[in-house]
């Protein structure tokens, strides 16, 4: 099993970078602001493993960079997507593993929109980019497994 993310901390950045200029609405990316201003943060976020197929160092930001990018070639083909809202919550989805769950509720409770992606308990009614967003994580999870068996096959 490997130790940590095979792909360069500078590319999946620059993947996460390029997911943020793609959001429009200014609310949105005051929120992430935060965030992705705050190196200490940044490099604290480098080593989160992901639980559930990524688990090495640097598996949650090569899982964020990913979906990010998924989420950006289905706008390609559905453009009612809100797609800043959806690339927000991809973005937090990453960072929210490195708070408990009520410290990161109230980093976000101004944003109510935002709230159902990260707590599931929070969901009302069915809503596109929440279905979105669950799939994408989902879909990302089920490729990178069968490449992971792939290259053990494989050597």
């Amino acid at each position: 099993m490997m130790e940590r993310t095979p792909y360069s901390y500078e590319f999946l950045w620059h993947q996460i970078n390029y997911g943020y200029e793609n959001i429009r609405k200014k609310k949105y990316r005051k929120l992430l602001d935060k965030f992705l201003t705050n190196d200490e943060l940044k490099t604290k976020f480098n080593k989160v493993k992901d639980k559930k197929v990524r688990k090495y160092e640097g598996g949650k930001l090569e899982k964020v960079a990913s979906v990010l990018g998924l989420a950006l070639c289905m706008y390609d083909n559905y453009p009612e997507i809100d797609i800043d809202l959806l690339l927000t919550a991809i973005i937090l989805y990453g960072f929210s593993s490195l708070y408990t769950k009520r410290e990161f509720y109230e980093k976000i409770k101004d944003y109510p929109e935002v709230i159902p992606f990260i707590y599931r308990k929070k969901r009302k009614k069915p809503v596109l980019e929440i279905l979105i967003f669950d799939d994408l994580l989902k879909i990302d999870d089920k490729i990178t497994k069968y490449i992971q068996k792939r290259r053990e096959k494989n050597g």
